[in-house]
């Protein structure tokens, strides 16, 4: 009993402030409204562990608007087979037409209208 309770505790410390029950997200494809914020990804890291170096405050701009980064949640991971925890990739447009970016190594289609 001891030692199954001490392996969840050390599961759940691992992700430390990954909130499980945040999902995020990966979006091939999104279609939004000029001036619209949409998760369209999640930054990971490790399997298992939070991404090392996140800083709430970075921005990256694109051709149609800015990448953020949100909150802490876990996303689905075909490398580590299941859930992972991962920090939410916000895009807001700011300008409309059509482009791809490219968040966490998923290519991603945005149109704004």
């Amino acid at each position: 009993m001891f030692r199954c309770v001490l392996i969840v505790c050390l599961i759940l410390g691992s992700g430390a402030h990954a909130d499980p029950n945040n999902k995020i997200p990966t979006h091939r494809s999104v279609e939004v409204k000029l001036g619209q914020s949409v998760v369209v990804n999640g930054f990971r890291g490790e399997c298992g562990k939070r991404p090392t170096n996140v800083d709430p405050d970075r921005t990256r701009g694109t051709t149609l608007g800015v990448l953020s980064n949100g909150k802490w949640g876990v996303t689905k991971s075909r490398t580590c087979g299941g859930w992972t925890p991962a920090v939410e990739a916000i895009f807001t447009a700011t300008k409309m037409g059509r482009e791809t970016i490219e968040v966490a190594g998923t290519k991603i289609a945005i149109s704004v209208r």
